[in-house]
């Protein structure tokens, strides 16, 4: 697992960066008021290799994970791998917003990411679409998948 900034700027070669601010001019987050992600490939290089990642203060949480800065980038840097990084760390921390933990736990209880209510089951009947039902089989294999690849729940 990474945790230091060092990891990350190694995982993901951010040493490359050129700083010309590409990642930025394209993310469709920075134009509106959230993540700037040159800012957070900068702050990664300039920290101490041996800081704790996490500690890199950037609203990671606000990127859509479009890939647009990863798709930019002149040095092929996996920018959002970098953002994902580091939304995992905060995430094992128990620092991840509200609706994300919501998602969480209704994918684990339900097998999906949505809860079913009486809004989703009206809609589906206006299309013609069959009621969703709960299947315990896929929702055991889906909680062994996700313990596999480390998915934590409780």
């Amino acid at each position: 697992m990474l945790r230091t900034a060092g990891d990350i700027v190694s995982e993901f070669s951010l040493s490359r960066c050129v700083r010309c601010g590409a990642c930025d001019n394209v993310c469709p987050s920075g134009r509106n008021g959230g993540i700037h992600p040159d800012e957070v490939i900068y702050a990664l290089i300039d920290a101490d290799a041996l800081s704790d990642a996490k500690d890199i203060r950037a609203d990671v949480w606000k990127c859509l994970m479009c890939h647009r800065c990863s798709m930019d980038c002149p040095e092929g840097i996996d920018v959002t791998g970098a953002v994902r990084s580091l939304r995992y760390m905060d995430a094992v921390s128990g620092n991840s917003p509200k609706r994300f933990r919501a998602a969480s736990e209704t994918l684990v209880r339900e097998g999906r990411a949505f809860p079913v209510n009486d809004i989703v089951d009206r809609k589906r009947a206006e299309l013609g679409l069959e009621e969703l039902s709960y299947d315990t089989d896929s929702v055991n294999e889906l909680r062994k998948i996700m313990s596999a690849t480390g998915f934590r729940y409780e």
